[in-house]
């Protein structure tokens, strides 16, 4: 005991010193929590990604801005270069004064009066469109010479009036005009005020320097003029000064060209930089403006991800965009994104294209846009502070909470702390205290129930007692204590596993186990999927069934037997009602499923296998005859008989009514179960049973043999095999066993395979027809064309497959809507293309015993009535005629009444085929003409074919014409018309008749016209 103490000392030592304080616990626990908040957060906030949703946004925000704007400067510049109308009056006031003699375009350059003269006619035009468009400035420059021969420093005569304020109500005498450039006597009969910088002419300096003017005029003029004026028109794509002038302006100009292609000048506006920029309020951009908008020009393809741009107007209060060198501007694509740097500084920009030119014009390449920056620091500015104000929030957040943390914890460890002390004193003194209130609602009850607990522990085992006594099911139980060593044993628990009290009165752990492994090993003993133990337990002539649990701790065992007698026999009566068949007592389906699952999962185990579906033959005439009480009994005599007489661990199931199932396995060879199933059906052959009648019946049964390995390794394969087997058998031969063929199989399954596929072509509609000419005799044109069906569904190539299935499966109406509505609709494509003659009739073969519901033929009448009066039927020789339903093809709403006979000379009675049908034509078998030019009997049919025909006004078309021979002889022997590969081959679009055969029928129309 001593010894026992001390362990207790030392393991209550160890787990002082290996614990926790409380206060630590806390702590931790709560800076715990504090710290997976604070990465939640951060994580959260890092996932959501809200600083790149706020600078996302941003951009989406500048984006819609220049969206916006963009559209408008997109239609002001449009609108500017409309001057469509303008110059066509400009052309006429000058094709006018040309007319009466006033002007000459030679003199244009020389002569002062004649150009001073065409400026004063249309200057009134060019105000008022001045007024009419949103621009500053209009401009028209005259020159008759190519720009290469000008004298650099020379003038050249035009006018250029600027209004400075467009969107200001305009002055009605003009006042608010003024006059840049134009010679005196211009500025004197308009009446308009000059300009500070005005001067007379514009001076040419060279087509160095572009100017406003000169590209588009060079050129037209180096082109020829071969496009209209408009396409050679160009804006600027820098801004330009007019002589001494501060004022910048972006303008726009096109070559005026006479009708006759001779170009004398341009014409076009100014729009002045100054009112650019109130067209583009960088304000909008970005608050506290510091945003920028560039019109812009490049010849950069848009697929580069680093341009040059030309800048033409820039309209900002930044000093760095606003300062940044004027003309050229690098932009960079970033991940799609466009970036400016300037001055070391990174603007984020929107670049969106300006369409002002025409696809094909020569000044296409030039690509406007509209770029609107804003400094990234700027841009981003707000999700900046974002970031910040987070950082910030978190770090108090930690100090805040770790503060915290500190004083909850200091704070619910205090009166726990008390607790614990009081109890180790109770422990040291042998006594169980009494405990202070600490004022805290769960620590004051938990501090009540362990003083209840301590009371009642005593009373709790002996009620246990008590409560196993008094329970309905016999109980026993035990418990061990390996660290003391006692044991505790019920006093009915030997008695329950079946063993006699133990004489001995104490019971050591080690004796106990040894008693209880003997109880185990005398009974039959099972384990359950719990690890429980099950015994039975059979004592004089009574068959008991205990559980025997066991649970296990580190010094404890405690087990509990139960007497499971009642339950146990009831599950074994569910499961035997569950895998057995109530009328045969054989395996139902469930349980052979689940027992040949388990024996196919070990292939070793099978060894040569058999698979045996069976099937009574008479059991619905015994029902139907004697009653279904005597249809059980031949079921169930059925049963008795299969399972007495195969051999022991054959699996024998009734799968259902009729239906019997055995798996025989184990064997080395199929000889082996091949014998065990001839014993198994002499048996069957030998029992009989007295029906009412008197008679006897003997058991008739029909079965499939499907082997294993040989047929398959799984089940359900075999199962497949041998019921076809049976099914083989059932409809050949009843009352035997037959095994499974694979020849046989593959057989059935290609023909279903083959049924499967001609109803899909129904279907579907999986045919298509081609067309073969049937030429004249006489003038070798086309006369008529045959519908051939062909089908691209690789089983069913031939025909003759299709027409087969389609009398075995019942479809011959099918095949006849589908070929008279495919033949026409086909057919009718053709003339509509032009592909064949509106004049030539279409022969459609129709099966001679259907005909089609007369709704078809309206159908028909209605979508294709002058096609159905060129129709011809061809009746085959191959099947009977159906009077009937010839009658019913004959009087066809919309049919033309015209009939061919086809493949005559061969099928069914000829002669009565011909009176019976009266055909308009008469097509003689393909087994007649061939070889026919050296085979006089066959040419004697003809001739008797011919002479009965032509005086009844019918037609005779040989068919199968597939030589020259054979060309030539059936021409002599009177045939009409000509079908054969040798003409024409079928073809979806047909084709012409061959050379070779023209050539023949050439020689005898020659020969004939002779004669």
């Amino acid at each position: 005991m001593a010894m026992l103490r001390r362990q207790k000392d030392t393991d209550a030592a160890r787990r002082k010193k290996t614990g926790r304080p409380i206060f630590r616990t806390i702590f931790n626990a709560m800076m715990l929590v504090m710290l997976v908040e604070v990465v939640l957060l951060a994580v959260s906030i890092a996932i959501t990604n809200v600083d790149g949703r706020l600078n996302q946004n941003a951009k989406d925000m500048l984006n819609m801005q220049v969206r916006n704007r963009v559209s408008y400067v997109q239609d002001l510049m449009q609108d500017a270069q409309n001057l469509t109308d303008l110059s066509e009056h400009i052309n006429n006031t000058v094709l006018a004064m040309q007319k009466e003699g006033q002007l000459d375009l030679a003199e244009l350059n020389t002569s002062r009066e004649k150009s001073d003269a065409l400026l004063t006619a249309i200057a009134p035009e060019l105000v008022s469109t001045l007024r009419a468009k949103p621009v500053s400035g209009i401009f028209v420059v005259l020159n008759t010479v190519n720009l290469h021969n000008l004298d650099v420093g020379c003038g050249l005569p035009g006018i250029y009036l600027r209004d400075l304020d467009p969107d200001a109500r305009p002055s009605e005498d003009n006042a608010d005009l003024m006059i840049e450039c134009g010679s005196s006597a211009v500025v004197k009969k308009l009446g308009i005020t000059t300009d500070k910088s005005w001067q007379p002419t514009l001076r040419y300096y060279g087509l160095k320097d572009n100017g406003f003017f000169k590209t588009p005029f060079q050129t037209a003029w180096e082109d020829g003029a071969r496009l209209n004026a408009e396409d050679y028109g160009r804006w600027t794509t820098s801004a330009y000064k007019i002589g001494n002038d501060s004022r910048t302006a972006i303008a726009y100009s096109q070559p005026l060209i006479l009708p006759d292609g001779t170009i004398y000048g341009v014409v076009g506006v100014e729009l002045l930089t100054s009112y650019l920029q109130t067209k583009l309020p960088y304000s909008e951009l970005q608050d506290g403006n510091t945003g920028t908008y560039f019109l812009v020009s490049t010849t950069a393809d848009e697929e580069d991800t680093s341009f040059i741009v030309s800048k033409a107007v820039t309209s900002s209060e930044d000093m760095i965009t606003s300062e940044a060198p004027a003309g050229m501007m690098n932009c960079e694509l970033r991940a799609d994104e466009c970036w400016l740097t300037l001055r070391n500084k990174d603007y984020y920009a929107v670049a969106l294209p300006i369409t002002l030119y025409s696809r094909n014009a020569p000044f296409s390449n030039e690509r406007w846009l509209l770029i609107g920056t804003v400094n990234s620091k700027v841009l981003f500015a707000f999700a900046d502070n974002v970031r910040n104000v987070i950082a910030i929030a978190i770090v108090f957040t930690l100090v805040l909470g770790a503060l915290g943390s500190l004083v909850i914890a200091r704070n619910l460890a205090h009166p726990v702390e008390l607790l614990y002390h009081e109890v180790v004193d109770g422990q040291e003194k042998k006594q169980f205290p009494q405990l202070s209130h600490t004022n805290i609602r769960e620590l004051d009850r938990l501090a009540d129930a362990l003083t209840s607990l301590n009371s009642e522990l005593l009373n709790n085992s002996t009620k246990f007692l008590r409560i196993m006594d008094m329970a309905s099911v016999e109980l026993g139980g035990y418990e061990l204590r390996f660290d003391t060593g006692s044991v505790y044993v019920t006093d009915n628990f030997f008695a329950l596993l079946g063993a006699p009290q133990p004489k001995d009165h104490f019971l050591s752990v080690r004796r106990f186990e040894e008693k209880l492994s003997n109880i185990q090993l005398s009974h039959p003993c099972t384990t359950t999927a719990e690890g429980d133990k099950m015994l039975t337990i059979r004592k004089e002539g009574e068959t008991r069934y205990i559980m025997l649990r066991v649970t296990n701790d580190q010094t404890t065992q405690v087990g509990l037997a139960e007497d499971v007698t009642a339950t146990t026999l009831e599950r074994m009566r569910i499961e035997h009602e569950r895998d057995y068949d109530i009328l045969t007592g054989l395996y139902n389906r469930q349980a052979f499923h689940r027992v040949s699952e388990e024996l196919f999962r070990d292939p070793h185990q099978l060894g040569v296998a058999a698979l045996l579906m069976m099937d009574l033959d008479n059991l619905k005439h015994i029902n139907d005859t004697y009653g279904h009480d005597w249809g059980d009994q031949y079921i169930h005599r059925t049963g008795r008989c299969l399972a007495e007489n195969t051999p022991n661990g054959t699996v024998v199931s009734r799968l259902s009514g009729d239906e019997f199932v055995l798996l025989f396995y184990g064997y080395s060879s199929q000889d082996q179960i091949r014998e065990k199933i001839r014993t198994l059906s002499s048996a069957m052959q030998k029992s009989v049973a007295i029906l009412p009648s008197g008679n006897e019946l003997r058991i008739s049964i029909s079965g499939g043999v499907a082997w294993y390995p040989a047929n398959g390794t799984d089940m359900d394969i075999l199962k497949k095999y041998a019921d076809f087997a049976l099914y083989q058998v059932k409809r050949t031969n009843k009352g035997h066993l037959e095994e499974f063929s694979m020849e046989i199989y593959q057989q059935e399954a290609q023909a279903a395979q083959l049924r499967r596929d001609f109803q899909q072509l129904l279907t579907e509609e999986r045919v298509y027809y081609v067309f073969q000419p049937v030429f004249s005799a006489r003038t070798g044109k086309a006369m008529a064309y045959e519908a051939l069906m062909r089908s691209d569904m690789e089983a069913l190539r031939s025909p003759a497959t299709i027409m087969k299935l389609a009398r075995e499966q019942g479809a011959l109406c099918e095949i006849e809507r589908l070929t008279f509505f495919k033949s026409l609709e086909n057919f009718d494509h053709l003339r509509s293309e032009g592909l064949v003659r509106r004049d030539t009739m279409l022969f459609i073969n129709s099966i001679a015993s259907i005909c089609l519901p007369r709704e078809d033929s309206e159908y028909m009448d209605s979508r294709w009535h002058e096609l159905r009066r060129q129709m011809v039927i061809e009746i085959t020789e191959e099947e009977e005629i159906n009077h009937e339903a010839l009658e019913v093809k004959r009087h066809a709403p919309g049919f033309s009444g015209m009939f061919a006979l086809d493949d005559y000379g061969s099928g069914f009675a000829n002669e009565n085929s011909l009176l019976e049908l009266s055909p308009r034509f008469i097509k003689v078998d393909i087994a007649i003409i061939r070889g026919i030019d050296t085979d006089p009997d066959k040419q004697q049919i003809v001739q008797n074919i011919v002479a009965y025909a032509h005086p009844r006004n019918m037609k005779i078309i040989a068919e199968g014409v597939e030589t020259a021979a054979e060309l030539r002889k059936v021409i002599e022997l009177g045939a009409d018309a000509l079908q054969g590969y040798f003409l024409a081959k079928p073809a979806a679009v047909p084709a012409k008749m061959a050379p070779a055969a023209h050539k023949v029928i050439a020689e005898y129309s020659s020969a004939s016209d002779s004669g």
